[in-house]
This record gives C-alpha cells, structure tokens and sequence, in this order.
C-alpha cells in the first residue's frame, strides 16, 4: 500500500469541530506540496466529488492549520483546471502537468511565437489566480459556517432566489422565510436539538415560530440575530447590515462579540435588545450596532376608530398613545409638558407626521436615541 508521507499523530487538536477520529492513520499534511494534495484522495474526494465529510475535514484543518491554506487552495484551483470527474492521473502524468503549470519558469515550449508565449501565460495566470480567490472565498465562507453550526457545511440544504419577486420557503420547524431577489438561505436539514441556526447572505423576512427551548438564529457576515418567536427583517449588503423587527424582540450581536464569547466560554451578553418598529444597523468602521426606529413604522394594535381625535387633550395623553400604538417608548418631562394641550387629527398621519405636527403646535421638538423617542420642550406657560 503507497501511502506518500504518513505519520501516526492524535487528533484531538483544539478546534470549533468535535472529531469523530482520535489516533489514526493519515498523511501527514504539512509536509505536503501542491502536488501531493492534488495526488492525497481524501482531498480529492472534498475538491472533486463534494464529499460532506471530507468538506468537514478539510474545512476543520484548515481552521487548526491556516498556514496550509495557500497550498490547499492551489492545490484545489488545479484540480478545478483539470476538470476532474472522478477518475485518477497517474502518478507520472500528474508530474508532468504539474511541472508544466505549477512551475511556469520551467516550461520552455508553448508555442512558437513569443506573443503566443505570453498570451498564454497571462491568460493561465489570470485564470489560475481567479480560481484561487474564488475557492479562497469559499474556503473562508465554510470556515465561518463551521464555526457557526457544523451542520451548516455537513448536512444543508441551500436556496437562492434569482427571480424578480420573493420566494417563500417553510422551513422544518413551521417558521417561514420571504427570501428576496439576489438573496441565498442555508440550513440544516434537521435542525440541533438546543438551537436552530441557518445563514442568510441578502434580504429575507422572517416569521419564527416559537420555540423557547430551541432559539432561532439567524446569522450574517457581519451579524447575529437571537430570536424565540417574532417577525422581522434581516438585510445584509457588502458591509451593511440591519435588522428590522416587525413583533416581538430580538437580540442582535456583532459576530466579532460572539466569537470573542465562545472563546472565553461566556455567554453572548453584548447584544442589542429590538422591539417592535426598532432596528439595529451595522457600522463597519467602528465594528458596532446603533439601535434606532425603522424608517415606517406599523400600527401594532388595531385603534379605534376615534383615537387620534383631540380636542384640548393633554399632550401626555398623546405620547401615551403614541406609546400603545407603536411599541416604541416616548421619553419626557412630565412636569414640563402638564399645561400642554392639543387640538388636532392626527388619524391618517404616519407615526413621524404626527411627531412633526406634535412639535409644531406645542413648540417642542423630538431626537431619535437608542430606538426612543426623545421629546424635548420648554413648556407651554406661555
């Protein structure tokens, strides 16, 4: 049995991955050149067939041994150049084509004429090196999924919406998932007993069934959201992210914050609470959540048909159902505002409207702050 550059060595290495194997017979990888991970068939299976537990493997070394990445993803490039389809090189064949393409300074004859020489090599280099950053994407995507939820790379299912309109899709546990145009959904195909966890890469709404003893998560790029049972609307853009709740609350985290947790086994404690008609957007620079109101907020009980009807109403009567109708706290002074009254109709006035009308006819003003409601007055004395 050939067996290229084995070594008997534990496999019990720290890593997010729980290993199924412990002392074993394998190569011994860091020793490894292009070649021989091109040649290695447990690698082959992962680059050629799609194998899932080889993807585990690999994406699992890979987070123990980063140093190796630059070689394995080379290695995968040529083996997508070569356009295997589950068949074996020979040894000397594969030899030979590496010598040719892995080692560029080395080969003397491509074509007669010089132009045709470099046309070509470009045109390798150019290909070669798209190839690697594709599958470097892709490696570096599988290792924050694996790190997330094994499942997510092991046993998944994944779907993307390339049509104009939303696609809705119902997901195992009866919660279902409006995934937009441009966007993609992965997740398992059962989901973990303490938790379930999927990954979303775009725009999705999302109508959670609830679950206290199995938390919902919803996971970005840039972003966590915990969630027991709610609707709302996660979005994910190059390096922007938000998520707008449309009922129930929410926890939103950094997923900077939560590997940092995970590796001081803590709990996520750094998150940003959502309720109803708030939101909380991602700032890049700073590597932090601002919690603010949604741009529209709803209605979230139905009011009577009369109820923004005021005929010299005291205005706290006004922030109070403010308060009811759209979940969002109204912050003031009470004893600033006790001789305030307002006549008004404020029925068919969206939420900033009527704030903006309050402001004019009680001379106050408003800031959003944290998803609040800041009311700032001097009174109405005179």
């Amino acid at each position: 049995i050939f067996l290229p550059k084995t070594s008997i060595y534990a496999t019990f290495q720290p890593s997010t991955l729980k290993r199924p194997y412990s002392y074993i017979m394998q190569p011994d990888y860091h020793t490894f050149e292009v070649e021989d991970f091109a040649r290695d068939e447990r690698f082959r299976r992962w680059v050629i067939q799609r194998d899932s537990e080889s993807e585990v493997f690999w994406t699992a070394y890979l987070l123990d041994y980063p140093e190796l990445a630059g070689k394995v993803q080379l290695a995968r490039s040529f083996l997508l150049v070569l356009e295997e389809k589950n068949t074996a090189l020979p040894d000397a064949e594969l030899t030979v084509i590496s010598d040719e393409i892995l080692q560029p300074e080395e080969v003397k004859l491509l074509w007669a004429k010089p132009i045709l020489k470099i046309a070509a090599a470009l045109l390798f280099v150019v290909g070669l090196s798209f190839l690697y950053w594709l599958n470097w994407v892709d490696s570096s995507e599988l290792a924050a999924l694996s790190e997330i939820s094994p499942v997510l790379v092991a046993d998944f299912e994944e779907i993307e919406n390339k049509e104009s309109k939303p696609k809705k899709i119902t997901l195992h546990d009866g919660s279902t998932v409006t995934l937009y145009k441009n966007s993609k959904l992965r997740y398992p195909k059962q989901f973990q007993p303490d938790q379930r966890a999927v990954y979303l890469t775009g725009r999705a709404f999302f109508d959670i069934t609830k679950n206290p003893r199995q938390p919902f998560w919803v996971h970005t790029d840039r972003i966590s959201t915990q969630v027991f049972g709610t609707s709302f609307m996660v979005t994910t853009v190059g390096e922007n992210a938000r998520v707008e709740v449309r009922s129930g609350r929410v926890s939103v985290y950094t997923r900077k914050d939560i590997s940092a947790a995970r590796k001081l086994q803590q709990k996520e404690s750094m998150g940003v609470v959502l309720t109803a008609n708030q939101q909380a957007s991602f700032v890049q620079k700073e590597e932090r959540l601002v919690k603010s109101v949604v741009p529209q907020p709803v209605v979230l009980q139905k009011i009577a048909n009369h109820a923004y009807e005021f005929d010299e109403a005291p205005i706290s009567k006004v922030f109070d159902q403010l308060e009811r109708t759209y979940g969002l706290p109204v912050i003031y002074d009470a004893s600033t505002v006790k001789n305030c009254f307002i006549t008004a109709n404020l029925t068919d006035e969206s939420l900033f409207n009527k704030l903006n009308l309050i402001s004019l006819i009680s001379h106050s003003s408003y800031e959003i702050v944290d998803g609040q409601i800041i009311i700032h007055s001097k009174g109405c004395d005179n």
